[in-house]
C-alpha cells in the first residue's frame, strides 16, 4: 500500500499514513509465522471446552486411575513429598512431549500432533471440571492458585515444540512421498529438532518446578 501524502496549511507538512506491507503486517507472513500454533492453540481450546462439557460424567474411581495424566485426587497429592510432587508434575507433562517427540520423528505426526494438542486441552478440561465440582470454591482457589500457573506454562511451551515436531513430521513426508527434500536437509532439520527437544525437556522441568513450588506454598492453606 501506498503511502498517502495530506499537507497542512502553509507548513506544507508531510503526514504520511505507515506503509503496511514494509512495516511487517504481511498478513501472508503473519500466517507463516503463527498459522501453526494458532491451529494448535484452537485444537487446545477446542479439547479444553470438551472435557469441561464431559468432566461431570466420569466417576470419581475414573479420574483416580488418570491422575497420572492430570491432578484429581488431591487428598493423596497432599500426603506426597516435595520430590514426589515433583516426579508426579513432571512425567504428566513428559508424557505429551515424549509423545510430540515420537510422531515428529514419522510421516504421520501432521495428524497425531494436532491430536496431542486438542488431547491435552481435554485433560485440563476434565480435572478443571472434577475440581470444581467436587471442591467447589476451594477447589477453584485451589485450582488458580496451585495447578494454573504451570498449566498456563505448559501450554505455551508446548504449542511451540508441538509446531516443531508438526514441521519435522512434514519434512519426514515430503521427503518419502514427494522427495522434496535431500537425506542431508534432513540431517539438517533433525538435528535442529533435537536441540528443540532438549529445549523443550528444560521447559517441563520449569513447569514441574514451578508446580512443585506453589503446592507447597499454597496446598496446605486448602482445607477440603
Amino acid at each position: 500500500m501506498k503511502g498517502f501524502v495530506f499537507t497542512i496549511g502553509n507548513n506544507h507538512q508531510a503526514l504520511r499514513l505507515p506503509d503496511i506491507k514494509h512495516r511487517g503486517y504481511d498478513i501472508k507472513q503473519l500466517v507463516a509465522r503463527f498459522g501453526i500454533q494458532s491451529a494448535f492453540a484452537a485444537a487446545f481450546l477446542i479439547g479444553l471446552i470438551v472435557g469441561a462439557a464431559t468432566g461431570r460424567g466420569f466417576s470419581r474411581e475414573v479420574f483416580e486411575k488418570l491422575d497420572l495424566l492430570f491432578i484429581t485426587n488431591i487428598d493423596a497429592r497432599m500426603d506426597m513429598s516435595v520430590f514426589d510432587i515433583f516426579i508426579s508434575c513432571f512425567v504428566s507433562y513428559f508424557l505429551f512431549i515424549f509423545c510430540v517427540f515420537l510422531s515428529a520423528l514419522s510421516v504421520w505426526g501432521i495428524t497425531t500432533v494436532p491430536l496431542l494438542s486438542a488431547l491435552k486441552g481435554f485433560t485440563v478440561g476434565l480435572s478443571s471440571a472434577f475440581i470444581f465440582s467436587q471442591y467447589q470454591l476451594a477447589g477453584i482457589g485451589f485450582y488458580i492458585l496451585v495447578v494454573l500457573p504451570g498449566t498456563v506454562l505448559f501450554l505455551f511451551a508446548l504449542i511451540r515444540y508441538a509446531t516443531r515436531g508438526f514441521r519435522m513430521s512434514l519434512c519426514f513426508l515430503r521427503l518419502s512421498v514427494f522427495g522434496h527434500d535431500t537425506e542431508v536437509e534432513l540431517r539438517k532439520r533433525l538435528k535442529l529438532f533435537l536441540k528443540q527437544t532438549m529445549f523443550a525437556l528444560l521447559s517441563v522441568g520449569v513447569c514441574a518446578v514451578t508446580d512443585m513450588v506453589l503446592w507447597i506454598l499454597f496446598a496446605n492453606k486448602f482445607h477440603f
